[in-house]
């Protein structure tokens, strides 16, 4: 599977905004060698589609990182992507629908972002979707624990609040890495 070559971009710049150019520097000599060459590159293209093995390197370094949030920081991550990424038809969608329409169109936002796997609403009621994701358990090839657990939740709460709604909350509350067959969330908001 392939992670869109902005979601990696916008990473790189949250990290050098929040954490400043020497510690991105470390953290980026701490990944793998063919993550780094990827991640560091000044060729890496917005468009381009890049091996999610990168991805889940970064993500898993930065949670590990001492002094800093551990693993919500992939959160913060993905949220900033999130707002950073967004087209003109995605604003549209934000400023003109609900958060009942954003999370309906859960699939077309995933791939987005990902080549492979599916995200489907389950509406429940009129602010409560179950979501269920499809995906792998190879990190080589699937996006990893960190995603499920913090990327997509971060991701759904921050759609809630873009397009309008309060006291949004997504819980995972199933994980494909915990012999479960696809992760489940729970995602509602107050208003």
């Amino acid at each position: 599977m392939k992670i869109k070559g902005s979601a990696l971009i916008h990473t790189r710049n949250f990290l050098n905004k929040s954490w400043g150019s020497e510690l991105t520097t470390a953290l980026m000599a701490k990944l793998p060698p063919a993550s780094r060459e990827i991640f560091g590159s000044d060729r890496l293209t917005s468009y381009g589609w890049y091996p999610v093995s990168v991805w889940n390197a970064v993500v898993d370094e930065a949670a590990r990182w001492p002094g800093k949030s551990g693993p919500s920081i992939v959160r913060d991550i993905a949220q900033y992507v999130s707002q950073q990424d967004l087209t003109l038809a995605h604003k549209v969608l934000l400023k003109l629908g609900t958060p009942a329409l954003v999370m309906r169109q859960g699939s077309v936002f995933w791939s987005t972002y990902f080549n492979g796997g599916d995200l489907i609403a389950h509406q429940i009621s009129d602010r409560r979707f179950r979501m269920i994701l499809h995906l792998g358990t190879d990190s080589s090839n699937d996006p990893g624990r960190l995603t499920c657990r913090e990327a997509v939740t971060g991701w759904q709460e921050n759609a809630i609040r873009l397009s309008g709604g309060y006291g949004g909350q997504s819980i995972h509350v199933k994980c494909r890495f915990e012999r479960h067959p696809v992760c489940e969330y729970d995602v509602s908001w107050s208003r």
